[in-house]
Formats: C-alpha cells, structure tokens, sequence
C-alpha cells in the first residue's frame, strides 16, 4: 500500500548519507519493482541461468520474464515488497484473475517469486560496507500455473530461491517433456 511518502515527488528526502542525485529518475515503487527484479537476475546469474525479462508493458501474460533450462525454459512474476519480514512461515499475495486465467492456461511451469525487503526505505535494501555489499533481502517462491480459482498466492517461506531452486525448476521443465 503506498505511503504518503511513496506519492511524493521524485525527489528523495534528504539525509547525511544521501548520495543520490537532486532529482532522481525513478519513485519509490519503481525503484522497488526494478530491485526486485535485479535480485531475482542475480540469482539466476549466480545459479548460471539465463533471464529474459518481458519488455515493459507487454507483460499480458501475467509473466515478468523466463528463465532459460536446455530443454525449455520456465515462466517468472516477481513482486518486490516490504510489507512482510523475511522471518516467518509464509507470506500471501493477491492473485488478479487474468493472471490466474492465463498463469492455469500455461503447458510450463510458471512460477511466482516474492522478493521481500526487511526495510520500506530504499537507502537500507542495499549495505556497502569494507569487506562487501550485503542486500537486505531474500526471495520465496510457490508454482502457480495449476493454481485454480484461488483468490491468493501463498508463498511458503520454506521455499527460498536458491541455485537449487534452479535445479528443481529444470527437473520440473523437464517433466513436462516426458511421457507419464
């Protein structure tokens, strides 16, 4: 739910320790979106996967882009947020219907991440400190293309995106391939 703060004007409040431009590009729920994102590439990066990502805009599909496996790749919707902690059992997130009509329609696996963020302001997503740079952050992830009706995606904290996430992921792609 955006803030009054997340309404204002560009430009972000100032601090000690502010070194962003005067005027910056993007609002808070961009930025937030577009971290999102990032995190969700890097692991897959880390993992040696590569992401398209849907251009802006042309995301119909309920889909933000696809992890590529050899042989096929997997559907993604990411949703960055900082209304929950990292800590916890589960977190649920609203399904809108077309994305549910076109997530049940889908013959690969389509998978919903929710990136959470243990901090609402975006100076403290990201810590730069001697020995590195540390994101204040962790993904969960659920599969979602046989979700049905349901008016929620439950993400089970249980299910952290990790590089074996990516190796169950390419099994299940895989699956889909095979004669039962």
């Amino acid at each position: 739910m955006d803030t009054p703060k997340d309404r204002r004007a560009n430009v972000p409040a100032p601090r000690s320790d502010d070194t962003l431009p005067a005027v910056t590009v993007l609002g808070d729920k961009a930025c937030k979106a577009r971290f999102g994102v990032a995190y969700v590439r890097a692991i897959f990066s880390q993992a040696g996967f590569p992401f398209k990502e849907t251009s802006p805009d042309e995301d119909a599909m309920a889909i933000d882009g696809d992890v590529d496996f050899l042989a096929a790749s997997a559907r993604i919707q990411i949703k960055c947020t900082s209304q929950f902690k990292i800590s916890g059992r589960g977190a649920t997130w609203p399904a809108e219907v077309h994305w549910r009509d076109r997530w049940n329609k889908c013959k690969i696996p389509v998978y919903f991440i929710l990136v959470i963020l243990d901090h609402n302001d975006r100076f403290d997503w990201v810590q730069h400190h001697s020995s590195g740079t540390d994101q204040q952050a962790a993904a969960f992830w659920v599969r979602v293309d046989s979700i049905g009706s349901a008016d929620n995606v439950v993400i089970p904290k249980k299910q952290r995106l990790t590089i074996a996430t990516l190796n169950q992921w390419a099994e299940e792609v895989e699956e889909c391939f095979s004669p039962r």
